[in-house]
C-alpha cells in the first residue's frame, strides 16, 4: 500500500493558535535562534517521559534502548531533522497537543503579547515553544510512533490548518518523534555546522541526554580507477632502463576525496551540578569551570551548593584567579552567573541574579522553581529571583571566608577583589559588618604585611576609643603624611588607605565592633589623654589667639579658620577638612571624574581649617614677630608660603600653582642676595605679593629659616 493511498485528514487550528502562528510567521524578532532551545527542550521533555516509565516498566524501552537526540542538517535539501527517542505521540496526542484543543497555554502567550512583552523566548513558558520552528521554517513535518499508536506524520504550513495521515512508507523510528524543518531562504545558516554546535553549546549543553549532529568530513582514499591503462602490445622481449624515480611514480596511486557522515556528540559536558560535592574532585571542578567560562586558568575557589524546601536551586560558584580587565566597565555584562531552569539555559546577564559587586563571580544557577524560559520582563518582578539573589550573596561570603582560612590563597583573592568588597561595603548595608572583617590594610605597625580590622583592635591601646585611618593617593604618601605625626608618637597605630575605593567605603563604614573609626585628616581630632595635657593644650591655644586671627586675616576666604594643631610634632601646619565634607583625597578623587557633576563640587568641597604647630620654630618666631608688628609685610608673606606648602603636604592641589612657583624663586633670589632686575619690576605688583627686600627684614627671614 502506497503512502498516497493513505487517508490524509485536514484539520483547522484553534482560533487563538492559528493568530499565533499568524504572529511567529510574520514576526521580525531577532533571536529567532530560541527555536532549536525549545526543540531540544521538547524532546528531553519527551525522553524524561519515557524513562519515567520505564522505572515500573522496563518492556516500554524494548522498542528503542537508546534514549538521545539527533540533529541532521540537510544543506542540499534546506532541511533540518531533529529526533529523539522519547515516548513519541499517537494521533489523538498529534491532534491534541499540536493545534485543535484551545490550550490555557496558548491563550496565556497570546494576552502577554497583546499586552506589549516583546520577547518571543518566554514562548517555552507557556507550553507553545514548538511553534517557535516557524520562525525560521515555512514548514514543518512531525514523524512520531508511540508504543501505543502506529507511527504518523503530522505537517503544516502554517496556514491555518494541518494534516495528520498514517506513516506506512517511511523509515520506522521504532518509538518518539522526528521534526523536519524546510527553512526558509534567509534562515538556511541554521543549517550550517558551526552554527548549531554554538547553539547547543549555548542554551542546550547540559541537557541530561546526548545530542548528536551529523556532520560531514571529507577523506582521501585511493582512486583505484585512475589506473595506468596503457599496456605493451609487442610480444618481442624488451630491455628497458629502469629509473627509480619514475617506478615511484607509478607506485603512488592517486587520492581522491570522498564525503563521509559521522556523530559527533555536542554536549559532553555534564550538569556536574546535579551530583553531590563530595563526591566531585578538585580536576572535575577545573574542568568544569574551564569549559564554563573559557579560562586558560585554574579557579582559586569553588562553592557547590543546593537550595531546598519551598524554593529550590542549585548553583555552582567559581572564584576567578584574576580580575577581569573591563570587572568596573559600565558597558559589560552585568555578571558571570548563568541562569538555567531545568538544566535549560535562559540567559547570562540576568541584572537582579547578583549584586553589582559579585560581579566577579563566575558559575551558574539552575531553578526548578522558575518558569522554563521566562521572559525578561516577567523575571525582573520574580520574587524567586530575590530569594536566589539573597542565596547567592550568603553563599559567596561564606566562601571568602574559607578562603581566608588559606593565607596565600586570600592575598590573591584581596589583590584581585579587594575593590569588589569595598564596592559591597558602600552598596550592601545587610552584608556590611561580614565585608568588613575581609578587609585588609598597612598601618603604622604593619608596613610590610596587611593587617585586618579585627587585628588592630587586638592592638589597640588601653583607653583607645577610635580606629584611626589616613587616605591618601599613594602608600608613599599616607607613610609620610604630616597628620600621623603625633599618633606615632603617642604609639597610637593608623590604617594607611591608598586605593580610591577605600574612601567611599569608609563613607558608609562607620564602626566595626563598636569601635568607630576616625579620620585623622577631618577636624576634631583629640589626643589629649590627661588633664595635664589638657591644661598645656589650652595654654598654648591661648598664646597663639593672636597669631591664628593675623593668619586669618591675610588667607581671608581661603580658609575657614586657623587653630593650634594636637595631631602635629615635626610640621609647622597641616590643612584639615571639615567632620562632614570631602577629604583632600575625596576631593581629588571627584575632580578627577571625567563625568562629574560640577555642580556638586560647591557644596560637598569641605571648608578647611588651617592647624598650626604651635610648637615648631617657624610658628614660634612669627608669632614673635606678629607681637612685634602685626603688619609686618614678611609675615603675609611667609603665611602665604606656609598656607600653600601645606595644601601639598595635606592632599589638597594648588589652585594657583604659578604663584606658588614665583614666592619660591623669589624666596630663593632673596636667600641668594640677587637684586631684582628692571625687567622684573616692570611686571605688576599685584601679580604676586612682595616680598620685603631690605637688609633688616631679610635678616629676620634668616632667623625664621
Amino acid at each position: 500500500m502506497s503512502q498516497s493511498n493513505v487517508e490524509v485528514e485536514e484539520f483547522a487550528f484553534q482560533a487563538e493558535i492559528n493568530q499565533l502562528m499568524s504572529l511567529i510567521v510574520n514576526t521580525f524578532y531577532s533571536n529567532k535562534e530560541i527555536f532549536l532551545r525549545e526543540l531540544i527542550s521538547n524532546a528531553s521533555d519527551a525522553l524524561d517521559k519515557i524513562r519515567y516509565l520505564s522505572l515500573t516498566d522496563k518492556n516500554v524501552l524494548d522498542s528503542n534502548p537508546d534514549l538521545k537526540i539527533d540533529i541532521i542538517p540537510d544543506v542540499a535539501n534546506k532541511k533540518l531533522v531533529i529526533r529523539d527517542t522519547g515516548i513519541g505521540m499517537t494521533k489523538t496526542d498529534l491532534i491534541n497537543n499540536l493545534g485543535t484543543i484551545a490550550r490555557s497555554g496558548t491563550k496565556n502567550f497570546m494576552q502577554a503579547i497583546k499586552e506589549g512583552v516583546e520577547d518571543i523566548s518566554m514562548i517555552g513558558q507557556f507550553g507553545v515553544g514548538f511553534y517557535s520552528a516557524y520562525l525560521v521554517a515555512d514548514k514543518v513535518t512531525v514523524v512520531t510512533k508511540s508504543n501505543d499508536d502506529e507511527q504518523y506524520i503530522w505537517e503544516s504550513e502554517a496556514g491555518g490548518h494541518f494534516t495528520v495521515q498514517r506513516d506506512i512508507n517511511g523509515q520506522p523510528l521504532g518509538r518518539g518523534t522526528q521534526i523536519i524543518l524546510y527553512m526558509k531562504e534567509e534562515q538556511t545558516d541554521y543549517l550550517k555546522e558551526r552554527t548549531i554546535k554554538d547553539l547547543v553549546k549555548k542554551h542546550s549543553q547540559f541537557i541530561q541526554y546526548p545530542i548528536s549532529l551529523e556532520i560531514t568530513k571529507e577523506e582521501e582514499v585511493d582512486d583505484d580507477s585512475a589506473t595506468d591503462k596503457k599496456s605493451d602490445t609487442s610480444d618481442a622481449p624488451k630491455v628497458e632502463e629502469v629509473d627509480e624515480d619514475e617506478e615511484k611514480k607509478k607506485t603512488d596511486k592517486k587520492k581522491k576525496k570522498v564525503e563521509k557522515k559521522e556523530w559527533e556528540q555536542l554536549n559532553k559536558t555534564k550538569p556536574l551540578w546535579l551530583r553531590n560535592p563530595k563526591e566531585i574532585t578538585k580536576e572535575e571542578y577545573g574542568a568544569f569551570y574551564k569549559s564554563l567560562t573559557n579560562d586558560w586558568e585554574d579557579h582559586l575557589a569553588v562553592k557547590h551548593f543546593s537550595v531546598e524546601g519551598q524554593l529550590e536551586f542549585r548553583a555552582v560558584l567559581f572564584v576567578p584567579k584574576r580580575a577581569p580587565f573591563d570587572m568596573f566597565e559600565s558597558r559589560k555584562k552585568p555578571n558571570n552567573i548563568k541562569l538555567y531552569v531545568r538544566r535549560v539555559f535562559i540567559m547570562d546577564n540576568c541584572e537582579d541574579l547578583i549584586p553589582e559587586w559579585l560581579s566577579f563571580l563566575k558559575g551558574i544557577v539552575d531553578s526548578e522553581d522558575l518558569p522554563l524560559n521566562i521572559s525578561r520582563e516577567t523575571l525582573q518582578q520574580n520574587k524567586i529571583l530575590k530569594v536566589i539573589n539573597k542565596n547567592i550573596v550568603k553563599k559567596a561570603i561564606e566562601l571568602f571566608q574559607e578562603i581566608s582560612e588559606n593565607k596565600e590563597d586570600f592575598n590573591k583573592f584581596y589583590e584581585a577583589f579587594s575593590k569588589n568588597i569595598k564596592y559591597g561595603i558602600h552598596d550592601d548595608s545587610t552584608n556590611r559588618d561580614k565585608l568588613a572583617e575581609f578587609l585588609r590594610f598597612n598601618s603604622t605597625k604593619s608596613a610590610t604585611e596587611m593587617t585586618s580590622l579585627k587585628d588592630y583592635i587586638t592592638r589597640m591601646k588601653e583607653g583607645q576609643e577610635f580606629i584611626y585611618f589616613v587616605c591618601g593617593e599613594t602608600k608613599k604618601a599616607v607613610e609620610e603624611s604630616p597628620f600621623l605625626e603625633s599618633l606615632k608618637k603617642k604609639g597610637l597605630e593608623v590604617l594607611l588607605m591608598s586605593d580610591p575605593m577605600d574612601e567611599y567605603a569608609m563613607q558608609q563604614l562607620k564602626e566595626f565592633e563598636g569601635k568607630k573609626f576616625k579620620n585623622i585628616t577631618k577636624e576634631g581630632l583629640d589626643l589629649a589623654t590627661d588633664e595635664e595635657e589638657k591644661k598645656k593644650q589650652e595654654e598654648l591655644t591661648k598664646a597663639n589667639e593672636q597669631l591664628c586671627t593675623v593668619i586669618k586675616d591675610t588667607l581671608g576666604e581661603k580658609v575657614e579658620k586657623v587653630a593650634t594643631s594636637q595631631r602635629l610634632s615635626s610640621s609647622p601646619c597641616v590643612i584639615v577638612t571639615g567632620e562632614f565634607g570631602w577629604t583632600a583625597n575625596m576631593e581629588r578623587i571627584m575632580k578627577a571624574q571625567a563625568l562629574r557633576n560640577s555642580g556638586m563640587g560647591s557644596y560637598m568641597t569641605s571648608k578647611k581649617t588651617l592647624e598650626i604647630n604651635p610648637t615648631h620654630p617657624i610658628v614660634t618666631e612669627l608669632r614673635k614677630k606678629v607681637e612685634k608688628d602685626k603688619s609686618d609685610k614678611t609675615v603675609k608673606d611667609l603665611v602665604w608660603l606656609l598656607y600653600e606648602t601645606a595644601l601639598l603636604t595635606s592632599g589638597f592641589n594648588l589652585d594657583e600653582p604659578n604663584t606658588f612657583a614665583s614666592r619660591i624663586h623669589r624666596m630663593i633670589k632673596l636667600g641668594l642676595a640677587i637684586d631684582e632686575t628692571e625687567t622684573e619690576a616692570d611686571k605688576p605688583e599685584d601679580d604676586i605679593p612682595a616680598l620685603e627686600e631690605e637688609g633688616g627684614d631679610a635678616n629676620e627671614m634668616e632667623k625664621v629659616d
